[in-house]
C-alpha cells in the first residue's frame, strides 16, 4: 500500500512539474503576442496634431503711434485672462498684420488693442477703455467686454484668414 502511494504522489509531483514547465513555456509566447498587440494598437491610436496657420489683419486704428498687442486664446475660461499665444504687431497706414503658426486645429479667440503709450496694459477711465480694441468676429461689446461665444472660431488646419476692425 505504502507504494502505491509513493507512486500516486509521483505521479502527483510528476504532472504538477510537467504542467508548470508547460505554463513557463507558454508565458513568454502570451507576454511576447500581447506586447505586440498594444504596440499595433497604440500605432492606430497616436493621430498627429494637425497644425494650422491664423493670419490676422487689423485695421481701424487712428494713427500710427504706439503698437497692436495681440492675444489668441483656447479655452472660454482664460478669455481675456490667459492667452495661448500672444504677439505685437506694428502699425502702418492704420492696419497691422499679425501671424500666428503652427497653432493646433481647435476652438479660439482672438482680442486686440492698441497700445498708444506702449505700457502692454489696455488703459481706463471709470472701468472703460480709452484705448481701442477689438475680437475675432468683430464680436460687440455691450455692457462689457466681448463675450468668447461670439468671438469664437474653429481652427481646421491650413491657413485661417481673419479681419478684426477695432473701435
Amino acid at each position: 500500500m505504502e507504494n502505491l502511494q509513493l507512486g500516486i504522489s509521483f505521479y502527483k509531483l510528476r504532472y504538477r512539474s510537467w504542467k508548470f514547465e508547460q505554463q513557463i513555456n507558454v508565458y513568454p509566447m502570451k507576454c511576447l503576442i500581447t506586447i505586440i498587440c498594444i504596440f499595433w494598437l497604440s500605432l492606430g491610436m497616436a493621430q498627429t496634431a494637425t497644425m494650422g496657420t491664423i493670419e490676422l489683419e487689423i485695421t481701424g486704428m487712428e494713427n500710427d503711434e504706439g503698437q497692436m498687442l495681440v492675444g489668441l486664446y483656447n479655452s472660454e475660461e482664460g478669455w481675456l485672462l490667459k492667452p495661448f499665444k500672444g504677439a505685437f504687431g506694428k502699425i502702418a497706414n492704420g492696419v497691422t498684420t499679425v501671424i500666428f503658426r503652427d497653432i493646433p486645429e481647435g476652438v479660439y479667440a482672438i482680442s486686440v488693442f492698441h497700445d498708444k503709450d506702449n505700457d502692454g496694459k489696455l488703459n481706463r477711465l471709470f472701468g472703460l477703455p480709452t484705448e481701442r480694441f477689438g475680437a475675432s468676429n468683430n464680436a460687440p461689446s455691450r455692457f462689457g467686454p466681448p463675450r468668447w461665444r461670439d468671438a469664437k472660431f474653429q481652427l481646421l488646419g491650413g491657413t485661417l484668414k481673419h479681419s478684426i476692425q477695432i473701435h
